[in-house]
């Protein structure tokens, strides 16, 4: 297996998708060809790139990026939404335009978010009559790019977003029915709809293309709990088994880890220092707890 990063682990330094009304209050730090560079020196495999790290998405300024890429025998995935809630969720919403953006980059999976509004309660609302709208909209979308990304040669993954369970994930691709549509896993997204993420990822894994290898720890208060960021393998998901399902099931040879850390903003410098420690310490543990690597596994 590969080992790569889902670039909105870096969220903190300005290169993370738009996401719940989030502003960063300083400038972003790194470019993307920096982030290549970065890559490198932690000895990453690739990216899972959201469209915010792109400076533009002239077709000149992405065939260098994938040039780079390329030469720094870095993969890249493609990361966009669809946005139908209309939440303002990233930059592309376009399938057709995003597997152009993917094509670009020489990118081969495009990794596709619903970011559908969702009724209360969300705990067992699955196939609720106002998501199945949504849900047959997708399948539609779907259907339209399918033969685009079979040409490209690029796959389609739709991901168990902070809005969808697994079991809706599997019914549109069901409904859609192509080779080259699958699934994107996020190993703790369940959390967000009370669906059990190791069911979910046991769920996904046969048809996932790619994933965000993610955990996070819930934190019990008196007023109830508190669900946080931290590194892979500091939290309450089970990575191991995440891993191996991920690995025996999932028809792809890469990792792509994720963090999303709530540290203070009151001072840049520590927020950007800690955030890549996070990175560092989840690469370590992916590499010499899970042994994910090109050559040696478990």
């Amino acid at each position: 297996m590969l080992l790569g990063l889902h670039t909105y682990s870096l969220y903190l330094h300005g290169i993370g998708q738009a996401w719940a009304g989030f502003e960063l209050p300083w400038e972003r730090q790194l470019s993307t060809f920096q982030l290549f560079d970065l890559g490198i020196e932690l000895g990453l495999d690739g990216f899972h790139l959201d469209d915010g790290v792109l400076e533009n998405l002239e077709p000149t300024f992405l065939k260098e990026v994938g040039a780079a890429a390329k030469e720094k025998d870095l993969y890249l995935e493609y990361n966009m939404s669809l946005d139908l809630g209309h939440f303002g969720i990233g930059i592309q919403h376009d399938l057709k335009g995003g597997l152009k953006t993917a094509q670009n980059i020489d990118a081969d999976v495009v990794k596709v978010s619903m970011d559908l509004p969702r009724p209360r309660p969300r705990a067992g609302s699955r196939f609720h009559p106002k998501v199945l709208p949504y849900l047959e909209e997708t399948v539609k979308r779907l259907k339209s790019a399918a033969s685009i990304a079979e040409e490209y040669g690029i796959r389609l993954a739709l991901e168990n977003h902070c809005d969808s369970f697994s079991e809706e994930i599997l019914w549109v691709l069901e409904e859609v029915k192509h080779p080259f549509v699958g699934a994107c896993i996020d190993t703790m997204n369940a959390w967000h709809m009370a669906e059990d993420p190791m069911k979910a990822i046991e769920n996904l894994a046969p048809v996932a293309f790619t994933n965000h290898f993610r955990d996070d720890r819930i934190e019990f208060r008196r007023d109830g709990f508190k669900v946080i960021g931290v590194a892979v393998g500091d939290g309450d998901i089970d990575m191991q088994k995440a891993y191996d399902l991920i690995k025996s099931k999932s028809p792809t040879n890469r990792i792509n880890i994720e963090t999303e850390m709530g540290f203070s903003l009151e001072d840049r410098e520590e927020a950007l220092h800690l955030e890549i420690e996070t990175i560092k310490k989840s690469i370590h543990y992916c590499r010499t707890v899970l042994n994910i690597g090109k050559e040696t596994e478990n």
